[in-house]
């Protein structure tokens, strides 16, 4: 690099740091403040609910000085290192909008298409479980239907798998116990609530796993069987151990089935088509289906896919009324945004439930 490439560079940093005196200049005292204790709380931040804390400091920045730069960079990261991805690439782009010509505007986009990956990840993740109107919840990691709620009541091994054989939730035939492979990958430490029975028996403890799925105590039976005993698993902490078959004392049983493509797309007249859907008599129907997150679509389905006219709703108000096609939005809809602001986004061949970027 020859002097008059240094001097060159020299002179870039001095007038950037000229502009960013310049910037800091125009902000108040008190959003300036706001930014310190934004960046002390980063420092201090160990885990994902830390940051959150830091993320109320750069707001009060940011409404005190909407057009500064620097805030919603802050934001954007602090954001995404609190897993709140959707909101990180909001701040970024705001930041983007703000200091177009910035030096790192180039890693910013960069950032902003890594995050578009995680978001599109962590929604099928917390999207991994469907509630149905029938009582039954299917875990679309292993395409196991279970149903939304267990015997409710002590219950020994045998017992329990004669209630799982005549089960007949959600109008279908062929349930059964689960195995422990299959109970075990229930338990989910990020998930938590209190068992019926807690209050029963006096017991300050919570089962870990989706809320969809209600437990009312604490251990359920598997099909697993070693001479007089069988295995059972406790979603307290998620460990196994024998049990006595003839024991059924704060013991549950909770049924699964294998589903099948054809179970969402019921014949007209079945039990689980009366049970499910209103059948239309083109064979078509109509449902509700609920998303772990919040989310929820009410409309046509055919092949367990939105097929004709509904309406999809996100957690935050979002909404799109129209026509969809194999699951995705068409240009044939209205998207109307909670937040007042309007949509102007491309909308066909979009899966609504990956489609995170919406009303920025």
């Amino acid at each position: 690099m020859d002097r008059r490439q240094i001097r060159c560079l020299i002179g870039v940093a001095i007038l950037l740091a000229w502009v960013s005196v310049a910037l800091a200049g125009s902000v108040s005292e008190e959003a300036q403040r706001y930014m310190a204790r934004g960046m002390a709380a980063v420092e201090m931040a160990n885990t994902p609910k830390d940051y959150e804390r830091a993320v109320r400091e750069f707001e009060q920045a940011a409404k005190l000085a909407p057009n500064w730069p620097d805030v919603y960079f802050n934001l954007g990261s602090v954001q995404a290192k609190a897993g709140n991805y959707g909101e990180a690439m909001r701040h970024y782009k705001r930041y983007l909008e703000l200091a177009p010509k910035a030096p790192d505007a180039a890693k910013v986009r960069e950032e902003i298409y890594k995050l578009e990956y995680r978001a599109e990840e962590q929604m099928r993740v917390k999207n991994r479980f469907i509630a149905y109107i029938n009582d039954t919840v299917l875990d679309t990691r292993t395409n196991l239907m279970w149903a939304a709620k267990d015997n409710g009541a002590n219950i020994n091994w045998q017992s329990a798998r004669t209630y799982c054989d005549n089960y007949r939730g959600g109008g279908y035939t062929d349930w059964r116990m689960p195995t422990l492979d299959e109970l075990g990958g229930l338990y989910d430490a990020g998930k938590s609530y209190k068992p019926d029975c807690a209050h029963d028996l006096h017991l300050d403890v919570d089962v870990h796993l989706t809320e969809l799925i209600h437990l009312t105590c604490s251990w359920v039976w598997t099909s697993e069987t070693r001479g007089s005993d069988a295995e059972t698993v406790g979603f307290v902490y998620g460990r196994h151990k024998w049990n006595p078959q003839s024991n059924p004392y704060a013991l549950r049983v909770l049924p699964v089935r294998s589903s099948k493509p054809e179970d969402n797309n019921p014949l007209p007249g079945s039990a689980a088509a009366a049970s499910l859907f209103a059948v239309y008599k083109t064979g078509s129907y109509k449902g509700v289906r609920n998303y772990e997150n919040g989310d929820k679509y009410e409309g046509e389905f055919t092949n367990r896919k939105f097929n004709g006219k509904g309406t999809y709703t996100y957690a935050n108000g979002d909404k799109y009324i129209g026509e969809f096609v194999d699951g995705k939005f068409t240009s044939k809809g209205t998207f109307t945004c909670s937040n007042g602001k309007k949509f102007t986004g491309n909308l066909e061949n979009k899966v609504p439930i990956e489609f995170t970027i919406r009303c920025d």
